[in-house]
């Protein structure tokens, strides 16, 4: 029986107490095959990459030791499923990512026609519970979203950035971050210092 390495982002929305809605909480799950980072650990790598500063042994942001063969020359080529809704959130997701990067690696849309062994796939497959979720097979080259409608454009689009940083190699970090893992609160939706650390640094830089 296949063993499929699954990693996985998950933002469910509550609303708060005396009327108000609360922005969408996300935790992450995986099976992790790096430890989490200390807290402590935490706070400094974040405060060096948020200078622009190189942190201290990036392997520990990494989720293995060596970047996917489909990424070896940095740019992470993706197709995506015709039926794909969420057009909007994706492109944001990797303009981001694109920014952030900064030219040492980054993220290109190929069509169908066009892909080849190197290509992931990014597939729609909604999920009726309601959750604003997604999952990233890095050995399988296939992320799949499925969040069932766009309620919350802000939290689907740094779930589909989560897991493309999942993709190109970055592992669950910190609290604060868009590669937060599971029950590191406060999360990001967007890409932080730290998560282009975790792409580039050690592997690209």
């Amino acid at each position: 029986m296949p063993s499929f390495k699954k990693l996985s982002a998950t933002a469910v929305a509550a609303a708060a107490i005396l009327g108000t809605i609360a922005a969408p909480a996300a935790s992450a799950k995986s099976d992790p095959v790096r430890s989490i980072i200390s807290p402590g650990t935490c706070k400094s790598i974040t405060k060096l990459a948020n200078e622009g500063k190189p942190v201290p042994d990036p392997s520990i942001l990494h989720d293995e030791d060596s970047v996917k063969p489909y990424f070896k020359d940095g740019v992470l080529k993706y197709k995506v499923a015709d039926n794909f809704p969420y057009r909007k959130q994706l492109d944001a997701a990797v303009a981001e990512w694109n920014k952030a990067l900064k030219g040492k690696a980054s993220l290109k849309e190929v069509k169908p026609s066009e892909a080849d062994n190197d290509t992931i796939a990014i597939i729609y497959k909604p999920d009726p519970n309601g959750y604003v979720q997604g999952s990233a097979y890095p050995d399988h080259k296939m992320v799949f979203i499925k969040m069932p409608n766009a309620m919350y454009p802000e939290a689907l689009q740094g779930t589909i950035a989560h897991e493309l940083g999942h993709m190109m190699g970055a592992g669950h970090s910190c609290a604060g971050a868009l590669m937060a893992g599971a029950n590191q609160n406060p999360i990001s939706y967007h890409v932080t210092p730290l998560d282009a650390a975790a792409i580039v640094q050690g592997q690209f830089d």
